[in-house]
């Protein structure tokens, strides 16, 4: 098994902008999605990362955009605009290869929480996860960060300590107007438990029917 051996660098990048209706998540907030499999938290935090900057009134300006818009040389609004559009940070379950070809993200950095595989982040260390965090929060434009495997987590490190950690994410996201969308599935958890994690979080409400509307008005 190989571990980082200390806190790896994470280097925030845009993506390229496939859509032109972001899911609207209000800065400086911390999400709930509580769904089996975090199916609809990937769908919204892919459809943030990869869409225009809901701010910026220059959204004509967007679909010449390519990956960063840095070395792009033509003249037009949106290098003036004092808006930026997201970008993301994701911590998974999952292979981060797999998702990269499902959801199509090319250069957001996904974390794969695991005991196993190259490069992946230890599930009882807690502080590489938010010295992650806190980092990319201060070197990126506009962050969201989005969290799968509390349960796993859980696990590891015991529930209370898991609470504590997302309590001063909670309080970085506040403090810096980033964005945390946090999935979990709350069969896994006692109901005390939930109502602590969902105390400080806001719900977004992902039934069937409202998200079925959600992905018809994003075409």
């Amino acid at each position: 098994m190989l571990f980082f051996k200390k806190k790896p660098r994470v280097i925030p990048a845009t993506e390229q902008i496939s859509n032109f209706y972001g899911f609207r998540l209000k800065r400086g907030e911390s999400y709930l999605i509580k769904e089996p499999k975090p199916e609809r938290c990937f769908e919204i935090f892919t459809n943030i990362v990869k869409g225009i900057c809901l701010e910026c009134p220059q959204k004509e300006a967007f679909p010449c955009e390519s990956i960063g818009c840095i070395e792009c040389t033509f003249s037009c609004p949106c290098k003036r605009c004092e808006h930026a559009r997201a970008q993301g940070l994701c911590f998974t379950m999952d292979p981060p290869e797999g998702l990269r070809q499902r959801y199509l993200l090319q250069t957001t950095p996904i974390f794969w929480i695991s005991k196993y595989g190259e490069g992946s982040l230890n599930p009882a260390n807690l502080g590489i996860i938010a010295n992650i965090v806190n980092e990319f929060i201060h070197t990126s434009k506009n962050p969201i960060i989005m969290l799968d495997g509390i349960e796993f987590l859980c696990i590891m490190n015991g529930f209370v300590p898991v609470l504590k950690f997302l309590h001063d994410i909670r309080d970085r996201i506040i403090l810096n107007k980033a964005i945390l969308i946090l999935t979990l599935d709350p069969a896994a958890l006692d109901e005390r438990e939930l109502a602590l994690i969902e105390r400080n979080l806001q719900s977004v409400e992902c039934s069937p029917k409202v998200f079925n509307l959600y992905n018809i008005l994003r075409r």
